[in-house]
């Protein structure tokens, strides 16, 4: 017998035009329950966006509701698990210097498995990705700081998925590991398709730094 899973709203995708992050339920409810909540939901389309869906990560088309939103719906369908709660739980940690740096280190040791582990490797072009991208994360400004020598991490979110990138083009690196092509001499590249609990480990251990450096292009 599976273990019933916990209802709460989850991000489906990120706009980078207009909406943000759209929520929508982690799995499907009765209907007279989903009739509840309706009114403040909406079924997105691709000609909701602004830019077709161009510029969006994730699973835009279904019900969603705005990040405004979140709240009444949790509130209506008894969410106990919201995501204000989630929040304040990373806020909390953060106000930690020794949690903080426990809670990016656990964070760390997930990405790097989800990605090596279930990621596939296409080989790309690092300026492909930068100019379709609608976000790119750099944590620490280690891209930025690190690319001339070689090293480095990006997180890059695209339409088809979001992208661990790891500089490797330093003179001592096995470039023959390469699946990214860079102007620098090369990267190490893995994809996943974009997942709610993902972005949240992402957004933890970069704390969402946006890139800031030369163009990767």
């Amino acid at each position: 017998m599976t273990e019933e899973k916990e209802l709460r709203l989850e991000t489906k995708c990120y706009d980078a035009i207009e909406y943000g992050y759209l929520y929508g339920l982690n799995q499907k409810i009765p209907d007279e329950e989903f009739e509840k909540v309706k009114p403040y939901m909406k079924n997105y389309r691709r000609k909701d966006f602004s830019d077709g869906i161009i510029k969006v990560t994730g699973r835009p088309e279904g019900y969603r509701c705005l990040e405004k939103d979140v709240p009444k719906v949790e509130e209506i369908l008894h969410i106990t698990n919201t995501l204000e709660k989630r929040r304040q739980k990373i806020e909390k940690a953060f106000q930690n210097p020794i949690e903080k740096q426990k809670l990016k280190d656990k964070a760390l040791t997930w990405i790097q498995a989800l990605f090596t582990k279930g990621g596939t490797q296409p080989q790309q072009d690092l300026s492909r990705l930068v100019i379709h991208s609608t976000k790119i994360y750099d944590p620490d400004d280690s891209y930025k700081d690190g690319r001339k020598e070689g090293n480095g991490e990006l997180f890059i979110y695209t339409p088809h998925g979001m992208w661990y990138i790891i500089n490797n083009s330093s003179k001592g690196s096995n470039h023959k590991l390469n699946n990214v092509k860079t102007v620098d001499g090369g990267a190490i590249g893995y994809r996943l398709m974009y997942d709610d609990n993902l972005d949240t480990i992402i957004r933890i251990y970069t704390e969402e730094n946006m890139y800031s450096g030369d163009k990767l292009y």
